[in-house]
């Protein structure tokens, strides 16, 4: 193949005709949804002998009636006045599923969302919506911080192993926020990190932003009294040394996040438009048949599950799906569980579980339909399909099956994603985490095969 020589213009082009396709892909489901609701307002499936939105784009299109519901749903929300064909401007660099996850958030938390947004973080911050948390534990924004830093202890000992000023406050950030997004849920407070801003809300509160000065400001008013280099964590909390910290102890330290995104979304995510506009190609091209959970307020009469794409078994192209450091933490103090070994009947206890939780807002007998026999029987085998291929082994053993091309291409991709860091290379304790995380057969993160 004869390669063309690309001047500075024509890849500038490149890029900027790809970004209005992908623009255009996101613009298509507000479209999708806008002529199924004027098809729905009109009753105009009559015409063709149907009885209902949902018979008639099963028949016509191969929607299930829960796609059927979201699109519709989608426009609704989403579009500009909430029924035209555009995107409002605030929502037009995500992807249809995280549009979908953020249904159901207030209006003041979906401020808190950026196109990088993982799909698990979005569907954290409703579960903490859900139910008012302990007090006692994180009850202002500094033990917020302070407890986010107890749970990082390289983290803390890597900020005060430098100095920093408004000109240097890229290298705290990096420090802090290495993946340029993560998540942190503690007592009353969800915080979400990005490259321009931390975001955090209180339990009932609206969400606000602080800027990443501001955050090192507040580190050094709770830390600068016990500073001591290196061992701040140790001198502040009273910690072992270094030398005594196990591997299980400093398993959610800096480098890969908790929540490794990327989402968020295939999940691949490296949090890129391109990358959400990806996964919005992807499912155009399958024609919507997939059934993305239980139908809402467009009124397919199905509950809709908070947790809904879960359970198709299918990877996400926007973010990785990340857990939070609480996450995390709780589970370094039980025995480890490969998903591999995740039972079925888990799996099933928790659909029952996410189902519980949905809110039944419709009554419609012909909508009820979307949970067919043979529709749950292709999930549940998907379900069980995707647990036992999901697992391979860390990176680093992946790696070794690659030859010299094929890892390069990977490490490119991985730089791509933004889950390998340039700084990384320099970092032995970074590109070490990295080597040892769990990744499944095809070398994506765990978290993103999810």
């Amino acid at each position: 193949m004869e390669y063309v020589q690309m001047t500075l213009d024509d890849w500038v082009q490149m890029k900027q005709k790809l970004k209005q396709e992908l623009l255009g892909v996101k613009q298509s489901f507000v479209r999708i949804g806008y002529a199924l609701r004027q098809i729905d307002d009109q009753k105009l499936y009559e015409q063709d002998g149907y009885k209902s939105i949902a018979e008639f784009a099963q028949a016509e299109y191969g929607l299930g009636p829960s796609i059927t519901s979201r699109f519709m749903s989608i426009n609704r929300e989403y579009s500009i006045d909430g029924y035209s064909e555009q995107l409002r401007p605030e929502y037009a660099e995500l992807g249809r599923s995280q549009l979908e996850e953020m249904l159901k958030l207030p209006d003041t938390d979906r401020q808190m969302i950026q196109p990088e947004t993982s799909r698990e973080d979005i569907r954290e911050l409703k579960r903490f919506n859900k139910t008012e948390p302990a007090a006692g534990v994180a009850d202002d924004i500094s033990q917020l911080v302070e407890k986010f830093y107890q749970d990082n202890e390289l983290i803390l000992n890597a900020v005060y192993g430098e100095e920093f000023d408004e000109q240097t406050i890229n290298r705290f950030i990096e420090i802090v926020n290495p993946a340029g997004n993560r998540s942190y849920k503690k007592g009353l407070y969800f915080m979400m990190m990005y490259e321009n801003r931390v975001t955090f809300k209180k339990f009932g509160d609206t969400p606000k932003d602080m800027t990443w000065w501001e955050f090192y400001q507040l580190t050094r008013e709770i830390f600068d009294d016990t500073a001591a280099g290196t061992k701040t964590w140790q001198n502040h909390f009273g910690g072992a040394d270094d030398e005594e910290t196990t591997v299980q102890d400093t398993a959610d330290e800096p480098g890969r996040e908790e929540t490794a995104t990327e989402a968020p979304e295939p999940e691949d995510d490296g949090g890129t438009v391109g990358e959400t506009g990806a996964d919005d190609v992807q499912e155009i091209e399958k024609g919507g048949v997939e059934d993305h959970g239980a139908a809402d307020e467009a009124g397919t009469g199905q509950e809709e599950d908070d947790t809904d794409g879960e359970e198709s078994g299918q990877a996400d192209c926007e973010e990785p799906a990340e857990r939070t450091d609480e996450q995390t933490g709780a589970q370094s103090q039980r025995e480890e569980i490969a998903p591999a070994q995740k039972s079925t009947e888990t799996l099933e206890k928790e659909e029952v579980e996410d189902d519980e939780t949905g809110e039944n807002e419709s009554s419609d007998a012909e909508n009820q339909t979307a949970e067919s026999e043979p529709e749950t029987a292709e999930r549940e085998q998907t379900e069980e399909t995707e647990v036992i291929e999901a697992v391979y082994g860390t990176r680093k053993e992946y790696m070794d099956r690659l030859s010299e091309q094929g890892m390069a291409e990977y490490m490119a991709d991985e730089y791509k994603s933004h889950r390998l860091l340039v700084t990384d290379l320099a970092n032995t304790w970074n590109l070490r985490k990295w080597l040892s995380e769990k990744v499944d057969r095809f070398g994506k993160p765990m978290e993103d095969a999810r």
